[in-house]
């Protein structure tokens, strides 16, 4: 995932929950762990393309 680091755990009733590392809120589960990798994948890009649309710097130029 591009340097950025990720945990991913077992829950109990069998599927798996992943998460950035550095930014808990951004999450997803899965049925296995590949699904919830992926799945992160793309929240994860979804949510940071939405920080830099909040956060972006107009040409000041």
């Amino acid at each position: 995932m591009n340097e950025i680091n990720y945990v991913i755990e077992s829950l109990p009733n069998g599927e798996f929950y992943a998460y950035l590392l550095e930014y808990n809120q951004c999450c997803a589960y899965g049925e296995t762990e590949n699904e919830a990798i992926e799945n992160l994948r793309e929240i994860s890009y979804d949510f940071f393309s939405e920080i830099n649309s909040v956060f972006a710097i107009d040409d000041m130029a």
